[in-house]
């Protein structure tokens, strides 16, 4: 049995949709542990898969919802925070408390070739992650999601996820710094990971690498953008503290209570900057069988207004 957790998420809805889309684990083979079971896909009750409440927040309902699995599928908890870390720690020591003998874990394509060491807060919580799992005595499978094209936006400096015809205004990229980044779909990612769950054993031990085909930076993104809605973009790199004063000030990109978010925000492209994300990987490719998009593939769908 798989316990899967995180499957209302960009990602983890995804790798189920792929699971059943492709018949790649019986139904009756697995688990949804989730905070909100009223919340999980109709299509996913009506294939009969077990749904069971597991809160991080609660590590009782976890060992519950965990029970009587051999794997669990762990899915990184949607925060930026470095504290995120300790519910991940809570779900593994839930799992071994509940017999589950290897765990699945999405970290993230910072921290160049290995994730391991980072200048992004971002990673943090996942290099802290794969300590533990190291050190817990089960067998683990790391699997660094790419960096999502979909976020294109928010690595730009909080732009518009949509455009409106007839719009002409230019667009201001304020951001720390730039960086390549092998940007890479959330249903390729989906696919990719639903694909290793299938045959997980095969991957014990490894850490595994799911990227787009190519790097490109922030500032290429711009022009993409540019090229598709005909409209001007403005690329400023004015490091972290005046981006941030921007973001917060300026811009208003966020809530003053969320200003913590942006000040992560400004991390995430120091290690841009330093290539982090810039590592090409081919085993996605390989697992697909076909090519992953690329932002380049995804600009059409991206930035067309609607």
């Amino acid at each position: 049995m798989l316990v899967l957790t995180g499957s209302n998420g960009n990602l983890g809805s995804r790798v189920l949709s792929s699971i059943l889309d492709l018949n790649l684990i019986p139904p009756s083979e697995l688990i949804i542990s989730s905070s909100n079971p009223d919340h999980v896909s109709s299509r996913a009750k009506n294939a009969g898969i077990e749904i069971r409440r597991g809160d991080f927040t609660s590590p009782e309902s976890l060992a519950s919802s965990f029970k009587g699995a051999d794997a669990l599928f762990l899915v990184s908890f949607p925060s930026p925070a470095v504290d995120r870390w300790l519910h991940h720690k809570k779900a593994i020591d839930a799992a071994k408390a509940s017999g589950v003998k290897t765990i699945i874990y999405t970290s993230l394509m910072f921290g160049g070739e290995t994730g391991l060491q980072s200048v992004a807060g971002v990673q943090q919580a996942h290099i802290k992650t794969i300590e533990y799992l190291s050190q817990s005595g089960l067998q683990y499978i790391v699997i660094r999601e790419g960096i999502y094209a979909e976020s294109w936006w928010l690595y730009a400096g909080y732009q518009p996820k949509q455009f409106s015809k007839g719009d002409q205004s230019a667009l201001s990229f304020v951001i720390p710094n730039d960086g390549p980044v092998a940007w890479v779909t959330w249903d390729d990612l989906g696919e990719g990971t639903a694909r290793i769950l299938a045959d997980y054993q095969r991957y014990v031990g490894q850490t595994l690498r799911l990227t787009g085909p190519r790097a490109t930076t922030i500032k290429d993104v711009a022009k993409l953008w540019e090229r598709h809605t005909g409209r001007k973009a403005e690329v400023r790199l004015v490091g972290k503290e005046e981006a941030e004063t921007y973001h917060k000030f300026e811009k208003k990109s966020l809530p003053e209570d969320a200003f913590w978010v942006l000040e992560s925000w400004a991390g995430w492209h120091d290690g841009l900057a330093q290539g982090e994300a810039e590592v090409v990987d081919p085993l996605l490719e390989k697992l697909l069988g076909r090519q992953p998009l690329g932002i380049e593939e995804m600009a059409e769908t991206l930035f067309t207004p609607v």
